[in-house]
């Protein structure tokens, strides 16, 4: 580590400490970590709608899977909630990952900014989650570290017009 002090040169900087942190966040990731697959929407897609993001034609058009490693994951069953259809259930997931994974794939600060994520999915446990919000959780000197990814199930009637994820719109 760093030293605290008055002194602003030499080896152990804040751009040291945070190569350093990446590399051994990669290691834990690669050894002991999950993997998500993560899709992120086509914002070039030319048969997008414009004003609604929704795909035309072919449904929305999404780029991927990565894999992203992901320090931990917490898949939690969500409740069952009485409506006039019947038993509804919704689960939520947390992905707890390093911005550097997601920067890999191309994510940058300002997809988290303008929240170009919000239309992004996630399959983990053979289940389509939606991007709901994307938080820092760590950062040294304004460079991002850990990332937290929170997200809600998204049902098969959800998925029919997205071509990519007709395989989960078949389920019941």
């Amino acid at each position: 580590m760093g030293r605290l002090d008055w002194k602003t040169h030499g080896r152990f900087n804040a751009n040291y400490e945070t190569t350093d942190i990446m590399a051994t966040l990669r290691g834990r990731q690669t050894e002991i970590g999950e993997r998500v697959e993560y899709y992120r929407f086509s914002h070039t897609d030319p048969n997008g709608d414009d004003l609604y993001d929704e795909g035309t034609g072919q449904g929305k058009i999404f780029v991927g899977p990565y894999r992203i490693p992901a320090l931990h994951v917490v898949h939690n069953q969500g409740p069952a909630h009485d409506t006039t259809q019947g038993l509804y259930t919704v689960d939520n997931l947390s992905v707890t990952a390093s911005f550097d994974a997601l920067r890999k794939m191309g994510f940058t600060d300002q997809d988290i900014d303008h929240q170009k994520y919000l239309t992004d999915r996630i399959v983990y446990d053979d289940s389509v989650f939606r991007v709901t919000s994307i938080s820092i959780l760590g950062q040294i000197q304004n460079r991002d570290i850990i990332v937290g990814l929170e997200c809600v199930q998204m049902k098969p009637d959800e998925l029919v017009n997205d071509a990519q994820f007709s395989r989960w719109s078949q389920k019941s």
